[in-house]
C-alpha cells in the first residue's frame, strides 16, 4: 500500500510517497480502507519540527488526522462493526498518519458515518466539529453571552459560528478579505475586517475569545476579556502552554489550551449536528492522493476558507 511520510523535520518538500505492506489487525483493532483525508493545521506544525518537544525524534512519520473510510478487516473481539461500514474519524492529533491507503484504529477511535453525509464531509467535519464543541464546553459560554472568535473563516471557525449561534450566544467573527463574505451566511452579530480593525481595541468586553489564527496573544486579548472569562487556544505552542499554566492560578481570565480528542459521545454529538441541526462543512477545495503536495501547499498559504480534502 501506499503512505505518505516524512524523515525529517522540514517542509512540504519533505513529504513523500512511500510503498509499505498493508498492516496487520489484532483482535481489537480494524483496518480502515481511507475514502478522504482532512487537511488541518497541526498537520504541518508536527512537519516543520514546531511540536517536537512532544513528537520527538524517531522517523519516519505520517501525516493526517481526521479520515474517513471503509471497514476492511476487524478483528475478533471488535463488536461494534462490520466489514462494509463506511466511518470516519481522527487519529492522535501528535501521531497522525491517517494520509495512507490504510490504516489500523481500536473502535472507540471511529464512528458510524451518516448515509446522507459524503466521505469528504465526514473527514473534513471531525476536528472542526469536535474542535468546536470543545471550545465551546471548556469556555461554558451560554445564550446571551459575548463571544469573540478570531479565525473564523476556518473550518473550526464555520462550525463555532453555526453552533454559537444557534445556542443564542452573540458572535463578533474576525476574517478578512474572501472569508468576510463567506461567514455572513452564518449571521455573526459583529463582523470585523483584521486588516482594518484592531480586534483588540473593540469595545465589547468579551465572556470568552476562541483563538484560531494564531496571531492573537493572550496578553493582548486579556484587555477585551470580562473579569471572569476565558481564552481559549487551539494552536499553541510550549509557551503558551507554560502561560497558561501559571496565568491560571491567578487569574480569573483563564488560558485554556484546546487539543480536541474525540470520544464517542462527541462523535455521535457531531453526527446530530451533521444530521439533524444543520451543521455545514464547507469544503473549498479537493486534491487526489497524488496531489498532496499540492494540496498541502495550498492549505499552508493560509488565508483560505473552509477545509481542504485530499480524496482515494
Amino acid at each position: 500500500m501506499k503512505k505518505i511520510i516524512y524523515n525529517k523535520y522540514g517542509s512540504i518538500a519533505d513529504l513523500e510517497m512511500t510503498e509499505i505492506v498493508i498492516p496487520s489487525i489484532q483482535a481489537d483493532e480494524l483496518l480502515i480502507k481511507i475514502k478522504a483525508v482532512a487537511i488541518n493545521p497541526i498537520d504541518w506544525k508536527r512537519l516543520e519540527g514546531q511540536l517536537k518537544i512532544v513528537t520527538g525524534s524517531k522517523f519516519p512519520k505520517g501525516i493526517g488526522i481526521d479520515f474517513s473510510g471503509i471497514v476492511e478487516k476487524k478483528g475478533d473481539t471488535v463488536s461494534t462493526f462490520q466489514i462494509g461500514d463506511a466511518v470516519f474519524g481522527a487519529l492522535n492529533a501528535m501521531k497522525g498518519e491517517a494520509l495512507a491507503e490504510y490504516i489500523v484504529v481500536k473502535e472507540n477511535l471511529i464512528f458510524k458515518k451518516p448515509e446522507t453525509v459524503s466521505f469528504e464531509t465526514a473527514a473534513a467535519a471531525v476536528t472542526s466539529g469536535v474542535t468546536a464543541l470543545y471550545l465551546l464546553e471548556k469556555s461554558k459560554v451560554k445564550s446571551g453571552d459575548h463571544l469573540l472568535i478570531n479565525g473564523a473563516s476556518g473550518g473550526v471557525g464555520v462550525s463555532a459560528i453555526q453552533m454559537a449561534k444557534q445556542k443564542g450566544i452573540k458572535v463578533s467573527a474576525v476574517a478578512s478579505g474572501e472569508g468576510l463574505d463567506f461567514i455572513q451566511k452564518w449571521k455573526p452579530d459583529v463582523v470585523i475586517d483584521y486588516k482594518k480593525q484592531n480586534t483588540w481595541e473593540q469595545k465589547i468586553a468579551y465572556n470568552a475569545i476562541f483563538e484560531l489564527s494564531g496571531n492573537l496573544p493572550f496578553g493582548k486579548a486579556k484587555s477585551i476579556l470580562k473579569t471572569q472569562s476565558v481564552f481559549a487556544n487551539t494552536l499553541p505552542n510550549p509557551v503558551d502552554m507554560l502561560k497558561a499554566f501559571f496565568n491560571n492560578l491567578f487569574s480569573g481570565k483563564k488560558f485554556e489550551i484546546i487539543m480536541a480528542n474525540p470520544t464517542q459521545k462527541h462523535y455521535q454529538e457531531l453526527s446530530e449536528w451533521l444530521t439533524l441541526k444543520g451543521l455545514e462543512i464547507p469544503i473549498t477545495k479537493t486534491f487526489s492522493f497524488h496531489e498532496f503536495k499540492e494540496a498541502y501547499q495550498f492549505a499552508r498559504k493560509g488565508g483560505i476558507v473552509g477545509k481542504v480534502v485530499i480524496t482515494f
